[in-house]
């Protein structure tokens, strides 16, 4: 793609989905259902597309699969925060939907056949490790840490994939709350697996 635009992110990410714990899908199995349902998001630290800075600019993904992500078919609800500029917005529409190639979104936007949105709207998005939350309208994920069912103490487990195209190091951890009403893309996956990650991608 010799007209790309050049873009670079450094944030933070959320995932909770449909599968056991530590999700099958992350070392090249299949989900554990056999399909997948998930919210995403991530919400940038720093980065840049072109000369446009993304900085602390957050982005929520409702989604789900049919089968395994790779079969394609999937259906993905994307929310972008109300506060991003045009250039910002213009952006962030062209990572996500693989205009301009780089990880993850060049492999992700390939397998989605229908998209809702992109929806510009009010996104909370804390940031707390293990115990981080993302909400927007019809949309709900919150996370929190496993805990040792003896002593109560909180139990660090990382799965970590030195050529991982979403994350390379991710806390996993539980979706106390995992939830999309949106329309076509409707689901609640409370009490399943969940990650959280800090994340470097680009098209470099």
């Amino acid at each position: 793609m010799p007209d790309r635009i050049s873009w670079k992110i450094s944030g933070t990410w959320l995932e909770a989905c449909n599968c056991n714990f530590g999700c099958p899908c992350n070392f090249d199995g299949f989900p554990t259902l056999g399909y997948c349902e998930a919210n995403v998001g991530f919400k940038v630290d720093s980065g840049h597309h072109g000369n446009t800075k993304l900085d602390g600019v957050s982005v929520a993904v409702a989604v789900k699969w049919p089968k395994a992500i790779h079969d394609g078919g999937g259906k993905a609800a994307v929310f972008i925060d109300q506060n991003a500029s045009e250039a910002q917005r213009d952006a962030l529409v062209r990572i996500l939907t693989g205009q301009d190639g780089g990880m993850p979104w060049e492999i992700l936007a390939g397998t989605l056949s229908e998209l809702i949105g992109p929806n510009f709207v009010p996104i909370t998005f804390e940031v707390n490790g293990t115990r981080s939350r993302l909400s927007v309208d019809g949309v709900d994920m919150r996370l929190e840490p496993f805990t040792n069912p003896v002593t109560g103490d909180v139990s660090e487990v990382h799965t970590v994939m030195p050529k991982g195209f979403i994350f390379r190091d991710g806390e996993a951890c539980r979706a106390t709350r995992n939830v999309s009403s949106v329309k076509g893309v409707e689901f609640d996956w409370s009490g399943k697996n969940a990650y959280f990650a800090k994340v470097e991608w680009s098209n470099a």
